[in-house]
């Protein structure tokens, strides 16, 4: 008879519920080049456990040595400098390092689907592998599989918080099938090196229990899959945005990477509906003021501020109050976020519910509770200066000296900022400038959602001289930096763009995403510049600055003429040929269809909630309830009490993975169960005085004495806890509660 080491069966299936819990990466990753490295890894670690475990490492060395071959697999498969191919050196270190960061920049920016390119692949393996020694040192070093589901539902986090849509549903069922299976490999075993018959391992692994409770797991992995995907954060890592600004659909703190995932989804999604708004401007989410040369824009200062449903304060250093004054309503459809967006400067807001605060400083009317964006109503002043009352506003500046640090910006930066406002002696002529630095067809900047390949430049400067291709993170980024060079206030602002109309509402939609910059003049306030060359009709520019990037055109340069770029060192871009040119940016009506997402998650989790506890303590409660009935029975001592005894045993005997055979007579079961379960000499002298009750219950004249059974039930039922104790999964679904065609 052949008979399976146990601890290499666990081994195996803990090496298989990882890999099917990793499928839930298929849904942000748009190949499958990243299977076969990913289920390397996880072999290498598992069998690195394996071998520990026979050569009774213990469980420190043994994940010692699982750790020795997670690095020695990610050597093989992803470096070329290692020693004899295999072994670690100082260069395929620093290649795996290299490919780790590459494969953070991707995490940042990406948006799912993306490639499964080799630095998504390094970070993938070296993820699984953590994962996998963490499983097999619990499932199979510390006897606890149950455990392991933590762990394993990690895995699904991740990829179901990146994804816009629900994962495949065939992940979540392999995932249930793989946990369902590590459940059942340590079913029946007491020790590691435990040695038992092929026939009995597939019995206990692919019996009818097994499979029921695979299936039911199955069934609730899709459905609570369902539900949290939906909860995702599409774009963002869990952990990026702390739990006071707990955002799921909005811009959230890593506001660029979020942004360019609105901007990158395959459908459009119905983020706002506005009424009273009769002109275009933007809609201010929040605003970065601390430009770190490697990291980018961040948010920095933002203070506790003020009730925003009371009447608020003028932003900070304003002290015109001239401009239109509108009553603004907005209904949130798709969007929850910690930020809530607003236009110009808002003189009151409510409706939203409580604890929203303004910060006059930033702009920003934000929360420090989880909670969801309600309808609500927004006083506020649109401002309307002139060129020339910007061109000659004097004065202090009430701001924050950061509003004007230039740290770590290049020298080559801050020259193109003097040579752009050469000649400009007012802040406002400066800044129309370096905004028509960009917007300057003959200067080649192209608006895309693909930036240009990093030339191993500082992103800022190969954007500036080089690239010249990106989407309006790139631009407002570097209009700000060179706002700032020039001595001008600047930061950058991320919210919407004013969408479309509807009927008597404007529309506002994922694609309406933007950034753009803000620049602060004495007086008058923060007022708004775009940089972004965008080519659909989603600009909507002050007009004072509409008036100053575009007067009355000059003739066209004569055929022998070529017009100059706008500063030294630049080259005109390729003109387009006529087709393009006879071509209007299509309008804002004709955008792509929108849908709208309705917010059922949270019922219908409670519901998979409820279903799943329900279905998971029914077997338990109906085994309590039972062995109740049947102590009473024996403590009462009365008539029937040793068959009751008996009975209990058997149902002891099942949930540790016994299966009595009927045609055994009480006394020769009693004998194997003894040999089976390995129970000590005051164990089996108890079964054994327990049995001869029985006996005397079920064959001697009516009426005659049994003997005492309450003793030799509780010494055996005792005894069997000392050398069998029950694993988690049957204390939870005890085989005995179970139809016998399903145990």
């Amino acid at each position: 008879m052949i008979r399976l080491n146990t601890s290499v069966v666990a081994t195996v299936a803990a090496a298989v519920a990882v890999l099917c819990s990793a499928s839930a990466f298929a849904g942000i990753l748009g190949d499958a080049r990243w299977l076969l490295p990913g289920a390397l890894t996880i072999a290498a670690v598992a069998g690195a456990g394996a071998v520990g475990r026979h050569f009774r490492l213990g469980l420190t060395l043994t994940a010692l040595a699982q750790l020795c071959a997670l690095l020695l697999v990610l050597t093989w498969l992803f470096t070329t400098g290692a020693v004899f191919g295999l072994l670690p050196s100082p260069a395929s270190v620093g290649q795996l390092v290299e490919l780790l960061g590459g494969a953070r920049q991707v995490v940042r920016s990406g948006v799912p689907p993306v490639p499964a390119d080799l630095p998504l692949q390094a970070m993938l393996c070296l993820g699984l592998g953590v994962v996998a020694l963490l499983v097999d040192l619990i499932a199979v070093g510390a006897g606890s599989p149950a455990v392991t589901g933590l762990v394993l539902l990690c895995v699904y986090a991740i990829p179901a918080s990146l994804a816009e849509r629900m994962l495949p549903w065939w992940t979540f069922a392999l995932g249930a099938a793989g946990y369902a299976l590590l459940l059942a490999s340590s079913g029946g075993h007491r020790r590691w090196r435990r040695q038992e018959s092929a026939d009995r391992v597939a019995h206990t692994m692919f019996g009818r229990t097994s499979a029921a409770v695979a299936g039911t797991a199955g069934v609730i992995a899709v459905l609570a899959g369902s539900v949290f995907t939906g909860v995702g954060t599409e774009g963002r890592l869990p952990g990026s945005v702390p739990d006071q600004f707990g955002g799921t659909d909005g811009i959230g703190l890593q506001p660029f990477t979020s942004l360019r995932g609105q901007l990158n989804r395959d459908r459009v999604v119905e983020l706002f509906r506005v009424r009273g708004l009769d002109q275009d401007t933007y809609l201010r989410a929040l605003t970065l003021r601390r430009f770190d040369p490697n990291q980018g824009w961040k948010i920095d200062g933002l203070t506790q501020g003020v009730d925003a449903d009371k009447p608020l304060p003028l932003p900070q250093g304003t002290t015109i109050a001239r401009g239109k004054r509108d009553t603004i309503h907005v209904q949130p459809i798709g969007y929850r976020d910690p930020w809530l967006p607003v236009f110009g400067a808002p003189l009151q807001v409510f409706g939203m519910g409580k604890q929203w605060r303004y910060d006059p400083a930033a702009g920003i009317v934000f929360t420090q509770q989880n909670q969801e964006s309600r309808p609500y109503t927004q006083r506020v002043l649109l401002p309307d200066p002139s060129p020339e009352e910007l061109r000659n506003a004097r004065g202090p500046m009430p701001i924050s000296t950061a509003y004007l640090d230039t740290t770590g910006v290049p020298p080559e930066v801050a020259d193109l900022a003097r040579r752009l406002t050469a000649g400009r002696s007012n802040a406002f002529d400066k800044a129309v400038e370096i905004n028509r630095f960009f917007t300057d067809p003959a200067n080649g900047f192209q608006y895309t959602l693909r930036t240009a390949p990093n030339t191993g430049r500082a992103a800022l400067v190969d954007f500036l001289f080089h690239g010249k291709r990106g989407f309006c993170e790139q631009y407002a980024s570097a209009m700000a930096v060179l706002l700032r060079s020039a001595g001008i206030p600047a930061r950058v602002a991320v919210g919407f763009t004013s969408g479309y109309q509807d009927g008597d509402e404007r529309v506002i939609t994922t694609d309406d995403a933007h950034a753009w910059v803000e620049a602060f003049f004495p007086g008058w306030g923060w007022q708004r510049f775009d940089p972004t060359p965008l080519g659909d009709g989603r600009t909507s520019l002050p007009q004072f600055l509409d008036n100053s990037l575009h007067p009355p055109q000059s003739p066209a340069p004569g055929p022998s003429e070529s017009p100059e770029p706008t500063t030294p060192g630049t080259q005109p871009a390729p003109a387009p040929d006529a087709g393009q040119q006879a071509q209007d940016p299509p309008p804002p009506q004709q955008r792509r269809e929108v849908s709208t997402r309705t917010d059922w998650t949270t019922p219908v989790l409670i519901l998979v909630l409820v279903l799943g506890c329900a279905a998971l303590g029914t077997p338990l409660a109906a085994r309590e309830l039972r062995r109740r009935q049947r102590t009473a029975r024996i403590d009462s001592g009365e008539r029937g009490a040793a068959g009751a005894a008996w009975a209990e045993l058997l149902d002891e005997f099942r949930d540790r993975g016994a299966m009595p055979n009927s045609t055994t007579t009480a006394r020769q079961l009693a004998e194997n169960l003894i040999t089976e379960h390995d129970l000590d000499a005051a164990g089996a002298e108890a079964l054994r005085s327990l049995i001869t009750a029985v006996e005397r219950e079920w064959y001697a004249p009516v009426g005659a004495a049994t003997g005492d059974v309450a003793a030799p039930f509780r010494g055996t039922r005792e005894a069997l806890a000392r050398s069998a104790p029950l694993d988690l999964r049957s204390r939870l679904i005890p085989r005995s509660a179970t139809p016998p065609w399903r145990r």
